[in-house]
């Protein structure tokens, strides 16, 4: 790691913290908070860790299907580590899970990098769709909590955001002056040639063979982020009486926490889940206890499934460079 990379560490890491400490120091009855934690089954637990993995499975089979297309077949092996060791360095390194798996994949299966990263945006437009879907579902099954969850939040003002569309136009504007200098630019062709593999990687979506076992995945995946969270609900007794609308309500606000530039989601997923609950009429002790326990569920399952992935990737490309090897000298 550089010291680049260090230092956006360290802030992402001081950001989530800081969420982290807000909400615990919300929680007024700490005693109340550990009860509610400890009573969550440890049987509810393993198969949230359980489901957790097996949507990380499926992602990793829904991405042979995307690469099809493209004319690369990886081994299935390879692309589910691939995935899993993406979650593994998001929760050490925010942003930075979707090279991870690109850059690992290319290294097993000798796929294009910019291919690759194109078949991952894919993925998370599609992924997009169905969490808006969700979104709208929550939202509309829980309005009154929604609309008391958004009452106090404070938008940026028009001029607040001028400046920025200032910013944009003069960039745009040099931009295209400067058009036929930048295009001889080393650094800009291979600028051109990476999106280009992006694009083609975009358009496997219109291309797939298999569209059907495509969607049933992405289907799956869902289901699976649903059932890890609902399982957790249903094992506590203060939440146990929670509605399916509402769990998808709870499940999206986690959701878009996890969108913050922590690692791992640390303080934003709690500080989302806890808002959620709130909203719904759950104490802030509750709310706080259900995210610790989710949370640390699934970092414990990526941590230890992405460890795992790890150490295989490394055999694999052990492998593969003593396979070469031997070709040379036969």
């Amino acid at each position: 790691m550089n010291w680049k990379n260090l230092i956006k560490y360290v802030i992402f890491t001081g950001i989530g913290v800081a969420l982290f400490s807000m909400a615990f120091s919300m929680v007024e009855d700490k005693d109340a908070l550990w009860n509610d934690m400890r009573s969550a089954s440890w049987s509810a637990i393993g198969l949230s860790f359980l489901m957790g993995y097996l949507a990380i499975v499926s992602r990793g089979l829904r991405w042979e299907i995307l690469l099809e297309p493209l004319g690369h077949k990886p081994n299935p092996f390879h692309s589910v580590h691939s995935v899993a060791f993406a979650y593994f360095a998001n929760t050490f390194v925010p942003r930075s899970g979707e090279l991870a798996r690109c850059g690992a994949l290319n290294q097993t299966d000798d796929i294009p990098v910019d291919q690759l990263f194109g078949t991952v945006i894919s993925e998370r437009v599609v992924d997009l769709v169905l969490l808006m879907v969700l979104t709208m579902i929550g939202v509309f099954g829980n309005l009154e909590a929604f609309q008391g969850l958004v009452t106090d939040a404070q938008l940026p003002s028009f001029e607040q955001g001028i400046p920025l569309v200032v910013l944009g136009v003069v960039i745009g504007v040099a931009i295209f002056i400067f058009r036929d200098r930048l295009r001889q630019w080393s650094i800009f062709q291979k600028a051109v040639g990476f999106f280009k593999g992006v694009w083609s990687g975009l358009g496997s979506i219109r291309n797939m063979q298999r569209k059907g076992l495509f969607m049933l995945h992405t289907l799956f995946i869902w289901v699976m982020y649903f059932m890890m969270a609902w399982l957790i609900f249903k094992s506590i007794s203060a939440v146990a009486e929670i509605t399916v609308l509402q769990a998808i309500f709870i499940m999206v606000a986690g959701g878009f926490g996890m969108v913050m530039p922590a690692p791992g989601g640390i303080g934003a997923y709690h500080w989302a889940v806890m808002l959620g609950f709130g909203s719904l009429g759950y104490t802030q002790e509750i709310g706080f206890a259900v995210a610790n326990v989710i949370w640390m569920t699934q970092t414990v399952m990526i941590i230890v499934t992405g460890g795992i992935a790890y150490l295989a990737l490394m055999w694999y490309g052990i492998k593969r460079d003593r396979a070469f090897e031997s070709l040379k000298k036969g």
